[in-house]
Order: structure tokens, then C-alpha cells, then sequence
């Protein structure tokens, strides 16, 4: 992920923030602050979210959410143990602060509790915020992924200079995955476009997700092996690893016309 750092000086409570709470995730820093990154509850129960300063015990501290269809928004504010609440979480949520820790306590959670919360702190020159906790307020069973390398068309093999691999992991619960391509024992970086969100059925609450991967003709042989990998957190402390893979096409035209 890129770095952000604000290095302004800022005064006042809850609106410190507001002016970035639209910047896209990829550009904040991810410094500082350790937090757990999943969590799995049922409804209707109370979820205590930690999080500790890294080596420091800054006065300001904050909770935020993110969900994959609202920007991100403010929960609380601290300066030392002085708190102000943002009005949507006042009733349902409590904090603690104890010295460099700041826990976040949800009360009777409901599915539109699930989302990403974000711990944040402030030092005299930058604000800093932690890696995010994935909180899912489970609304069906857990199910691993599905996965499949979709077959570039003949079409894609004869008339182009690159092959696009499609991997598609489907018919899984909740969306705690990840995907890699690898090519043999190492992994593949660049050329690999993947959804940025799972998306949801509304029938039967399964996920689904979608990553490509463009090759070139010439490297597309029988030799090279591509593997799609789908990581998936079951919930527990486990993560199960979900893969297909496809050897490259013996004797495909390199004609371009």
C-alpha cells in the first residue's frame, strides 16, 4: 500500500479527519497501531475491537469505519481519556481508553455493523492509522471458495498478442479472501487486474470474485504452469488456500494479423 501522511497542524475534536475521510484506503499509512484483522460474530452479540499503539502513547486516538458502499466515517474521538462520539454510534458502541490501547465495544450487532474499523492515532506531526479489523456479523454459514481458471477462447489464442487467464472464485461466505497468481514457485505481480470487492448474491448471501492475469503468447507453453490461488479465512485461526491451475497451449499461432 502507498503512504499518506498528514503533516499540518490540526485543531479541534471530531472533525479533525473530515477533510480525507474520502481518500481512497490505498493511499492512508498503515503504521503504528496494531489491531486483529478478522473478526466473525453472530448476531445480536456484543464484539470487542483491540487496538494498541506500536512503541508510542500518543494522547489522540480514533475509531473509523469502512464499508464497500459508503465512505469511510468517523465513530469516536479520544484526547486522553476525553471522548466525543459521532451521533450514528453514540447509543450502540463504547470505548476504553487505558494508556497507549483504545478498545472498541459494539453492542447487539446486526449485519450493517460488518464493515472495516479502522484504529487511528495522532503524534505531533502525522496521523497514522492501523491495518483495519474486517468485522462480519454472519448471516449464513461459513463456505470456502470455488475456484476456476476459466480457457482463453480460440478467438484470444489465434488473433492476439496476449492471453488474459480469468480466475473465478465463487459460492463462498463471508468475502475474507484474497487471490495470487503464481507461475511455478513464484509469484506474479504485475499484468494481474482483481476485483476490489467480492460481490454478493442477495438470495443466498454467497460471495463471489473475479481476478485476470494477461500473458503473453510466447510465454504461454506447456511448460509454464499458472496457478490461481484463493486464501480464505475460515473464521477460526485457519486459513485454507483454494487454487486451479492451467499449463500454457501447445502450438498456438504467434501470427498476428
Amino acid at each position: 500500500m502507498n503512504n499518506f501522511s498528514i503533516t499540518e497542524s490540526f485543531e479541534g475534536g471530531t472533525k479533525l479527519f473530515q477533510h480525507f475521510l474520502s481518500i481512497p484506503l490505498d493511499v492512508l499509512t498503515y503504521s503504528g497501531l496494531k489491531q486483529s484483522p478478522h473478526l466473525f460474530v453472530t448476531k445480536d452479540l456484543n464484539v470487542t475491537i483491540k487496538c494498541s499503539q506500536i512503541g508510542t502513547s500518543d494522547n489522540i486516538m480514533y475509531w473509523f469505519r469502512k464499508t464497500p458502499t459508503e465512505p469511510m466515517e468517523q465513530i469516536v474521538y479520544f484526547f486522553v481519556k476525553s471522548e466525543t462520539w459521532e451521533k450514528n454510534f453514540q447509543q450502540r458502541a463504547s470505548a476504553v481508553r487505558n494508556g497507549a490501547s483504545l478498545d472498541l465495544t459494539l453492542v447487539k450487532v446486526q449485519s450493517s455493523d460488518s464493515g472495516v474499523y479502522y484504529c487511528a492515532k495522532q503524534d505531533a506531526h502525522q496521523s497514522h492509522f492501523g491495518t483495519g479489523t474486517k468485522l462480519t456479523v454472519l448471516e449464513r454459514d461459513v463456505k470456502e471458495p470455488e475456484v476456476e481458471i476459466l480457457k482463453p477462447s480460440g478467438i484470444e489464442t489465434r488473433c492476439k498478442k496476449t492471453i488474459t487467464l480469468v480466475c473465478v472464485a465463487e459460492k463462498f461466505y463471508p468475502d475474507h479472501v484474497s487471490i495470487t497468481w503464481t507461475l511455478g514457485d513464484k509469484e506474479i505481480k504485475e499484468n494481474v487486474a482483481t476485483d476490489p470487492y467480492a460481490t454478493q448474491d442477495k438470495t443466498t448471501k454467497l460471495f463471489s470474485m473475479t481476478s485476470r492475469l494477461k500473458v503473453s503468447k510466447k510465454e504461454f507453453k506447456p511448460k509454464n504452469k499458472y496457478r490461481c490461488t484463493v486464501n480464505f479465512y475460515n473464521g477460526t485461526h485457519d486459513i485454507s488456500d483454494n487454487t486451479d491451475e492451467i499449463n500454457g497451449i501447445e502450438g498456438i499461432s504467434l501470427d498476428i494479423n
